[in-house]
């Protein structure tokens, strides 16, 4: 038992010596102060420290005794009682240090939950930017009448798209593709005999239509109506969208976004069942009449020798100007496939052709020359007002002459058109070719009542 007791007092005083924290300091004569009096109860009630070189324990009461004379059952009771400290002090720390490490855990795992939010978000944000790039793309090659590439981005953003509205509406402009690659089979030879740039606000006055037979309509376009009446009762069909209906006869020309096509506006027909007494299943007119951009306002002059309208094709997104294309008819038309891009889009420009006949060769001739004075004009009209007052008379002199050779070339072009196409007013500012446009007036106002 004595050997138990000196190996307790040995590892007492080493815990002595590394917990020097717990312990009071001591007096100058190496003299501790009197411990509590009483049972002891608490773990901080137990001091020990080195006095010189021996070791003390205090033990209750007033007196300091030495370990040595301190008896075995007292000392065993200070170990029990020092190493159930130990226990409990190491289960508190194992305690804490797993409270620490849990919430420690819990930051670690909030920190990746906000990580991985953001990386998702940032994932969702890279694929919806990659969709509205496969779109953009799809929307540019479809105009460039690049339709397979056009029908492939389409595909790749519709398939890496999740909502179902937007998917749709991509799936929409990939059929569009799909369409228009169908309709260039059997593409029509046509002969183009003019083209002219008109402002959307009153391009339809240029048709060859009867003079005062477009009638303006308070708060809506203007209307095509050659009849007396002050209102008109129609009945509006809301799921074709159809715009500009004209009638030629048995057959109705339209213009829907709502049908199977191209994109924007395609132009369409449709004839008369007189059986049903309705009108039949509308037919797209296919390329180069209708294209990727906005179609519209087909009609044929009253002789039956040209077909006239009007496209948005080539144009800028402002929406303020169209282009007007006539088309002469032909009493057999030859078609052809084309496949390359480059080539589609040569032939959607519909420029006017070259090789007609003498006539119209000869007013085609005249409206160049008119063109290079009207040129010529601008052009001494803004030197007139930056030359000195020596030099002024020499340039009025020459716009003189540039007037008068304009007016001439004016009256030659009615002259050489009268024959074709009548004495009215000729527009060729902004025309190729030689097809006379002529301006017409708007007739009386008229309104229309829609019958649901």
């Amino acid at each position: 038992m004595k050997g138990r007791g000196l190996k307790t007092v040995v590892l007492l005083a080493l815990l002595a010596l590394a917990t020097p924290l717990f312990l009071p300091a001591a007096s100058a004569d190496n003299k501790l102060k009197p411990a509590p009096r009483g049972p002891l109860k608490h773990l901080d009630s137990l001091w020990i420290k080195m006095v010189t070189d021996s070791a003390l324990v205090i033990l209750p009461g007033t007196d300091t005794t030495f370990m040595q004379d301190a008896p075995e059952d007292t000392l065993l009771d200070r170990e029990e009682a020092y190493l159930a400290w130990l226990d409990s002090v190491q289960t508190a720390r194992r305690i804490a240090d797993s409270l620490m490490m849990r919430q420690d855990s819990i930051i670690r795992a909030q920190r990746l939950a906000d990580s991985l939010a953001q990386a998702r978000q940032d994932s969702l944000d890279r694929i919806a930017a990659k969709i509205d790039e496969l779109v953009q793309k799809g929307n540019d090659y479809s105009e460039l009448y690049y339709f397979a590439k056009a029908y492939e981005s389409f595909l790749q953003a519709e398939e890496l798209c999740s909502d179902p509205e937007f998917k749709a509406a991509i799936a929409e402009n990939r059929k569009k593709c799909d369409y228009a690659r169908s309709h260039t089979q059997k593409i029509p030879d046509l002969t183009v005999v003019a083209r002219a740039l008109f402002s959307v606000d009153d391009f339809f006055l240029y048709y060859p239509l009867p003079d005062k037979s477009w009638r303006p309509v308070v708060g809506a376009p203007a209307v095509y109506y050659t009849g007396t009446e002050s209102e008109i009762h129609l009945n509006r069909d809301a799921s074709l969208d159809m715009i500009y209906p004209m009638y030629d006869g048995d057959r109705m020309y339209f213009a829907s976004k709502n049908l199977p096509g191209f994109g924007g506006y395609d132009l369409f027909y449709a004839d008369w069942d007189e059986n049903l007494g309705e009108w039949g299943e509308p037919h797209n007119m296919g390329f180069p009449y209708c294209s990727p951009y906005d179609d519209f306002l087909f009609v044929k002059t009253e002789d039956g020798q040209y077909s006239v309208f009007a496209s948005t094709r080539g144009l800028g997104e402002d929406g303020e100007d169209v282009h007007v294309y006539v088309i002469k008819n032909t009493e057999k038309t030859t078609y052809r496939s084309v496949t390359k891009p480059k080539e589609l889009a040569q032939i959607a420009e519909l420029a006017p052709t070259k090789g007609l006949s003498s006539a119209e060769t000869q007013i085609d001739g005249l409206q160049a020359q008119y063109q290079a004075a009207v040129d010529k004009e601008q052009e001494l009209r803004t030197k007139l007002d930056s030359v000195s007052a020596e030099e002024r008379p020499t340039v009025q002199a020459e716009l003189d002459g540039v007037l008068a050779e304009k007016a001439r070339l004016e009256e030659q072009i009615l002259n050489a058109s009268s024959d074709i196409f009548g004495d009215n007013e000729i527009v060729t500012t902004g025309v190729e070719g030689s097809f006379p446009f002529t301006k017409k007036s708007y007739g009386p106002k008229i309104k229309i009542i829609f019958d649901e």
